[in-house]
């Protein structure tokens, strides 16, 4: 009996330790600067023993920027090649300081990762930022932020299978309630400013616009640059410096860069 009690406490025991070193594993996410306006986010392996090469069926996180600032969602690449860039206004969501990008994936087939035990980033998604910023931080919005808990969406997953037990089985194991991020996970354009100061003061109405907007409260202009959300110029200004004509342009978000003998500014305008 005593054996018996013995041999059921040890398998208790191992048993619980087994779950204790499953529930460890998992990925957090991380934000790599690579140099001028370029971004890298990795997915960050929990130390752990794990020594089994985990499949990875899909995965998503989100990419807070300051308000008017873009990706170049054209030129990124990502784990499978077909990555999707969703982009979000702040002010629809009472923060009108951020913009924010939903990035989600579903490989068409699983890719394999690094056993946790390397150690080893994998790298997810390379993107470069529009327009050089010189203020503001862009970072990987945590999953137990509060606009986050508000829109559940938002949060960073990965679905995968991590467990060697001869089957498949895709979970998420990134945790939903926890931050789901590793430093560096955030970065100030302030330390890639230039001399070129920043316009202030500067009002271009109407906003949202039908036709034509005006500009006003800066002197000297020298040009204006229309972009679009994906960075492509869509209109250019030499002349006429005080008005934008966005008749010809379709419904949508648009960034217009005031370039102004003193600095410049840009300002996001919504096109009806």
């Amino acid at each position: 009996m005593k054996k018996t009690t013995f041999i059921l406490l040890l398998c208790m025991t191992f048993a619980l330790f087994s779950n204790t070193a499953t529930a460890q594993d998992g990925y957090t996410y991380s934000l790599q600067h690579n140099g001028g306006y370029s971004f890298t986010i990795q997915a960050v392996p929990n130390a752990s023993a794990n020594t089994f090469a985990p499949l990875v069926q899909s995965y998503g996180f989100t990419i807070i920027v300051p308000d008017g600032v873009t990706i170049d969602t054209g030129s990124a690449t990502s784990l499978g090649g077909g990555a999707s860039a969703t982009l979000f206004d702040g002010s629809a969501v009472g923060m009108p300081t951020i913009d924010g990008y939903l990035i989600t994936e579903t490989l068409g087939s699983p890719v394999t990762y690094p056993a946790p035990s390397t150690a080893t980033n994998t790298n997810v998604y390379t993107f470069t930022i529009n327009g050089s910023p010189t203020s503001g931080d862009i970072y990987i919005l945590e999953n137990n932020s509060a606009l986050a808990n508000t829109i559940t969406a938002l949060k960073s997953f990965k679905q995968a299978d991590m467990i060697d037990d001869g089957m498949t089985t895709f979970a998420n194991v990134v945790d939903p309630n926890a931050a789901a991020v590793t430093a560096p996970s955030s970065f100030n354009f302030m330390t890639l400013s230039t001399t070129e100061a920043e316009l202030t003061g500067v009002n271009v109405y109407p906003n949202p616009v039908k036709n034509v907007a005006t500009i006003s409260g800066v002197s000297d202009i020298l040009s204006v640059e229309v972009t679009n959300l994906n960075g492509q110029l869509v209109l250019k200004n030499t002349s006429n410096l005080e008005t934008i004509d966005m008749t010809s342009l379709p419904t949508g978000i648009y960034f217009a860069k005031i370039m102004a003998a003193a600095g410049s500014k840009t300002v996001k305008l919504i096109k009806e």
